[in-house]
């Protein structure tokens, strides 16, 4: 009977030993929740504090002039290398579809140049806005601020050894100058000299020729228009699926698809469509899309300024 006791006595001590560990359990689980709960929310206040979005924010800002800043080292390589051509070359003695090649090259970096500044301007602009004062503290925007100003010098050095280099292929109007010279010189000599004279006077009527022909090399503009199928077929603009759509500057572009004018006598483009769309960078004061009998027109009012950033023309029809 005693024995019988003290089993009863060992099973009760043991259901309230488990009783009592099934409620700790159950509060350790609710405090656990509980924390969880909490860390949740913490994150998602952050979140609304504009901690993450303006950190997320301020990176993609500094990755953009990152690439950019990849970019003007590019295309300080570029300017390098023809510079070195230049200089290295006899520009007299180079035939002409070779100095074509070089000014159509200095041309497409002028282009590259230009474009790069348009992009830091616009990047410089963002930070202008209340919505970036508002999201990147002062040191923040000041980093960001001192980066433009680097790329800004940069790219305005490049630019003065583009105009460096278009002089050197320009001067062969100085030679041109001095054949006249020349020829008002010969004119005082003795009359035995008159075979000379001729072949001065035919020298400086060849140069003439020749200054007038590069002349209007200089002026010449090219146009393409076409359908966005068609523009990318022929491999002069790119683009894709929430992709902005962008105007290729290499040697992949398919030239032949392009018209040839002179851009002192073009003041219209006939478009042949109902719809258009200019891709290339042109000062918008200096042109206009017009409807002329339900068809759009292309018209240009001031050439100067219409082809002062690039010599091509891209438009898109639908």
């Amino acid at each position: 009977m005693k024995r019988i006791n003290i089993n009863i006595a060992l099973l009760v001590f043991l259901t309230l030993m488990l009783h009592s560990c099934s409620n700790k359990q159950e509060t350790s689980s609710s405090d656990s929740q509980g924390f969880a709960e909490f860390t949740d929310s913490a994150i998602f206040e952050n979140s609304d504090a504009n901690g993450i979005d303006s950190m997320s924010q301020f990176r993609d800002y500094a990755n953009s002039l990152s690439t950019l800043a990849n970019e003007v080292n590019d295309g300080l390589s570029e300017i390098k290398d023809m510079e070195r051509i230049v200089t290295t070359n006899n520009l007299a003695n180079e035939p002409e579809d070779k100095k074509n090649q070089m000014k159509n090259d200095i041309l497409l970096i002028k282009n590259s140049v230009q474009e790069r500044l348009n992009r830091l301007a616009e990047l410089e602009e963002q930070l202008t806005r209340k919505e970036a004062i508002e999201k990147f503290n002062e040191s923040e925007r000041k980093e960001l601020l001192d980066k433009i100003e680097v790329l800004k010098t940069q790219l305005a050095q490049q630019q003065e050894m583009i105009n460096t280099l278009t002089a050197k292929l320009e001067a062969a109007n100085i030679t041109i100058k001095n054949l006249n010279e020349k020829v008002d010189s010969l004119k005082t000599e003795n009359t035995v000299m008159s075979n000379e004279s001729k072949k001065a006077k035919e020298e400086a009527a060849k140069a003439k020729e020749e200054m007038e022909r590069l002349n209007n090399e200089l002026n010449e503009c090219f146009y393409a228009v076409g359908s966005k199928k068609e523009l990318k077929d022929h491999k002069i603009i790119e683009s894709g699926f929430l992709r902005k759509t962008k105007v290729m500057q290499n040697s992949n572009i398919m030239y032949s698809y392009f018209t040839k004018a002179d851009k002192r006598t073009l003041n219209e483009v006939n478009l042949h469509s109902k719809k258009a769309k200019v891709l290339t960078n042109h000062d918008k004061r200096s042109y206009s899309l017009e409807n002329v009998g339900g068809i759009m027109v292309l018209k240009i009012y001031d050439q100067d300024l219409f082809w002062q950033t690039t010599n091509y023309l891209v438009v898109q029809v639908d």
